[in-house]
């Protein structure tokens, strides 16, 4: 079961693109790979959870 969606802007490390990803906030820490939208270059998602649950996103490059 999928918790809410949370929205995150962030710019694509290769075209500097703006972008908007939707995070599940229930899942807790993950990491994956997603295309940019604009340029389909593979971008490496880092999401976190700090000591208080806040979620921080980080986009880079996955072919620097």
């Amino acid at each position: 079961m999928s918790g809410p969606l949370l929205e995150y802007s962030l710019h694509c490390p290769y075209c500097d693109a703006p972008l908007t990803l939707l995070v599940d906030e229930s899942a807790g820490p993950q990491a994956y790979t997603e295309d940019c939208q604009v340029c389909c270059q593979p971008m490496f998602v880092q999401v976190n959870a700090d000591m208080d649950g806040q979620l921080t996103v980080n986009l880079e490059p996955e072919n620097p």
